[in-house]
């Protein structure tokens, strides 16, 4: 699908300012970029996913490089990368079906692909943004939430990860864990770090700073396994890629400025609204389509 130089400016544009929430609240923005694309731009689904996972391959590169590549930091990541790439590969070949579905002479109506990646957003955005509110109310009543911990049930393989666990955890928990990360990211095209942060705090009890180190490493994995598969399938513009690279990394450096003079509390209330307000609109789109 060729686009025009107005549509590529529009795409650098929206980058941009999906950067600058991005840089505003410490968390990758990947999850506004495919609705805003789709929606605002009218791109089609299957490519806006695909071009999305393509461009976090840059940010997650350069995270990674920055924050330097010790062994600590890569066991877990490698522990879970074959649940992610299965996951991946099941997500992109969902995608992959759905289009193929929207594209036949016997469907008419909306887009198949469109209905099932913006469902699965809406029911995201939703999770996290009740999420975000309800946690720090909870802090600020001083009851802060209890991760429940269920990497340390014993359901064999176990496995000793010193440093990230204190006690023996579940390979098999692992790697269901990377399994449903990489199916989403595959699916809708995000880098699985909205998902892995919660997952490894709340779900495994990783420290929090521990987590924010790892889930890099698995948003990388994550980002090269996905621009391979949705590369395979023909679902990456790389004209649209560069657009996404050079906008967002301009909004996140300005952004990033913006977000270090604000209360990390006050940026996670802030952020559940923004994903409240985001699943609206998905909320919006979703019902136009269906009618």
């Amino acid at each position: 699908m060729p686009l025009s130089p107005t549509d590529l400016l529009l795409a650098a544009l929206a980058a941009a300012v999906i950067g600058l929430i991005s840089g505003v609240f410490g968390i990758g923005g990947g999850f506004l970029l495919v609705p805003v694309l789709n929606v605002g731009l009218g791109i089609p689904m299957h490519l806006a996913v695909g071009s999305a996972a393509c461009q976090l391959l840059g940010p997650a590169t350069t995270v990674a490089l920055a924050r330097g590549v010790r062994l600590e930091n890569v066991r877990l990541p490698v522990l879970i990368s074959g649940g992610l790439l299965i996951g991946v590969f099941l997500g992109a070949d969902v995608l992959r079906r759905a289009t193929l579905h929207s594209s036949s002479e016997d469907v008419s109506g909306p887009e198949t692909a469109d209905i099932v990646v913006l469902s699965v957003y809406l029911g995201i955005l939703l999770c996290l943004g009740l999420f975000s509110i309800y946690e720090t109310h909870r802090a600020d009543n001083r009851r802060p939430l209890q991760p429940l911990q269920i990497g340390y049930w014993r359901l064999p393989p176990m496995i000793c990860l010193t440093g990230e666990f204190p006690r023996p955890v579940s390979v098999t928990i692992l790697a269901w864990l990377g399994l449903v990360v990489g199916f989403v990211s595959g699916l809708i095209g995000i880098g699985g770090g909205l998902l892995v942060v919660p997952g490894m705090i709340y779900l495994l009890g990783v420290p929090t700073q521990q987590a924010v180190t790892r889930s890099n490493m698995i948003v990388w994995i994550v980002a090269i396994q996905a621009t391979l598969v949705h590369a395979w399938y023909d679902h990456v513009l790389l004209p649209l890629v560069l657009c996404l690279l050079v906008g967002g990394t301009i909004g996140a450096r300005v952004g990033t400025g913006i977000g270090q003079k604000m209360r990390g509390r006050q940026l996670r209330r802030n952020f559940g609204w923004l994903t409240l307000a985001t699943a609206a609109l998905t909320l919006v789109r979703l019902v136009v389509l269906l009618r």
